[in-house]
């Protein structure tokens, strides 16, 4: 005969076995009597085992049980001794977005636990009170890279615009990580201040830190930072190259079209391919004149043309290049670039002799 929910609770409460606390815990959220079952699982939260408060975290994140209810029995484990139930509580509580426990998740940024602030900061983000702005502006002055590091994060996802000034600290971290992660959250931050100083930290001296850099401005399409990414796809490091063909791709300035058409050559696969991608984003009219200047600058076009000039067909002999061209049956592109190098070919020839 199957328990009642009452005595699965009473086994949940009494026993010193926190294996059998567990086993009654999973038996209560399966009871048909959900609404009792939620009752019981928040009352157990009490117990002091950090097993058994984690396994009753978990379950209050399923479907049934999930709401308003347990917000609050949750919040005061963000004092519980054990680390690993605050840092899990503060988790659940950041999936509520439930503001009446931003002031709990505030204090708690004093925990001495670098994991318990870190879940902190991103439940504070993640329910977006930007009332949380300047406890979590705090930290940028911190000694510790990694409270820097995670506060940015929040900092960016609350997007409050007096926080541009503590940002701009961020940007000049002297950590190459905290500065790489401040570029990659200032997403929501397109502010004049801040694009100005991305883009001088296309110039940093770490690589990752520019390619950060070079994919925010692409998030932005700021023209202004064309230039440097095309000199970027000239760079050695195939990821610089990668990032910054894709901002080129979100900014679709034509100026950039001839540099893109060079990257094609590039030895690795997925760079070429990559710059395949990147013009595809433009129009025809963008593309075909940088293009066949690009085909005229063949090695192998170049070589035809000087063929051309430099053995014409003798006096006597008649070789038609066009009919021969034609013969070879070639693509209309070809056959026509083809014939506008002959024609330019003539029309030298005829200036020389006039």
């Amino acid at each position: 005969m199957a328990e009642t929910i009452e005595n699965l609770f009473e086994k949940l409460m009494g026993s010193d076995n926190p294996l059998e606390q567990i086993q009654s815990a999973y038996a209560l959220s399966n009871h048909s009597s959900k609404k009792k079952a939620l009752n019981f699982l928040i009352k157990g939260l009490v117990i002091p085992d950090a097993d058994v408060k984690l396994t009753i975290l978990d379950i209050l994140l399923s479907p049934d049980f999930f709401g308003e209810k347990i917000v609050l029995p949750i919040s005061n484990l963000l004092k519980d001794e054990d680390d690993e139930v605050k840092k899990h509580a503060a988790e659940i509580l950041g999936t509520t977005k439930d503001k009446r426990i931003v002031a709990s998740l505030i204090n708690t940024l004093s925990d001495e636990n670098l994991e318990v602030r870190k879940s902190v900061m991103a439940a504070l983000a993640n329910i977006g009170d930007i009332s949380a702005s300047s406890a979590l502006e705090s930290f940028i002055n911190s000694e510790n890279w990694e409270d820097r590091f995670y506060a940015v994060d929040a900092i960016g996802m609350l997007a409050n615009k007096n926080s541009i000034p503590i940002f701009i600290q961020a940007l000049n971290d002297p950590n190459t990580k905290v500065r790489e992660n401040a570029i990659l959250s200032a997403g929501h931050f397109d502010y004049p201040e801040i694009v100005e100083k991305l883009l001088s930290l296309l110039e940093d001296d770490a690589i990752e830190v520019q390619a950060a850099a070079a994919y925010i401005l692409g998030d932005f399409k700021c023209k202004i930072a064309v230039k440097p990414l095309i000199d970027f796809c000239k760079s050695n490091f195939n990821d610089l190259v990668l990032v910054s063909l894709e901002s080129l791709s979100k900014i679709k300035d034509p100026v950039s079209i001839p540099a893109i058409i060079n990257v094609l050559h590039h030895p690795a696969r997925e760079i070429s391919a990559a710059a395949q991608e990147t013009l595809d984003v433009f129009s025809n009219p963008d593309l075909i004149e940088p293009l066949v200047d690009a085909m005229k600058k063949d090695v192998i076009i170049e070589y035809l043309q000087h063929r051309i000039q430099k053995f014409p067909s003798p006096k006597g002999r008649r070789f038609n290049i066009r009919r021969y061209i034609r013969g070879l049956q070639l693509p209309i592109w070809m056959e026509s670039l083809l014939d506008e190098i002959i024609i330019s070919y003539k029309e030298e020839q005829n200036t020389e002799e006039s």
